[in-house]
């Protein structure tokens, strides 16, 4: 007994159609669009600051430390 061939699944004379792009696939093109823009800005906003490592050594934050209401505690 021979094996049907695979290309005779589908009968000759039925057309199939691609599928229709659906509004999902347009979602996720407009999120990853969304995401390359985000990134693209976020590599501006670095530029602005000097690049990437502009900042080195310790940053000291502007604001000291509250440490006398934790004094007056113990």
């Amino acid at each position: 007994m021979s094996q049907p061939d695979l290309s005779s699944a589908n009968p000759p004379g039925v057309l199939r159609s691609k599928p229709k792009t659906s509004i999902y696939t347009m979602l996720l093109l407009l999120a990853l669009l969304a995401l390359l823009l985000g990134c693209l800005f976020l590599y501006l906003e670095i530029n602005q600051y000097g690049g990437f490592g502009a900042v080195k050594g310790k940053v000291s934050s502007l604001i000291p430390p509250v440490t006398h209401v934790i004094d007056s505690l113990v």
